[in-house]
């Protein structure tokens, strides 16, 4: 099953970002998840992850793209 997939970093002042939105079956295998633990591998963020659109609009603020 096909998601909508939300890869975040929080840094320790723990403010989260969010970098990719991406539709996709497997979000660990993706480029864009390999760029994260980079991110997390240089000490740009203290945590990184990913979560489905649904539970990111439960637990955050909703957040609408326009492109």
């Amino acid at each position: 099953m096909t998601n909508t997939w939300i890869f975040y970093g929080k840094d320790r002042n723990g403010i989260k970002t969010i970098h990719f939105i991406k539709e996709c079956k497997k979000p660990e295998s993706t480029k864009e998840y390999k760029e994260m633990m980079h991110l997390l591998e240089n000490d740009t963020y203290y945590v990184t992850g990913y979560m489905t659109s649904n539970a990111w609009n439960k637990g955050n603020q909703y957040i609408k793209v326009v492109q």
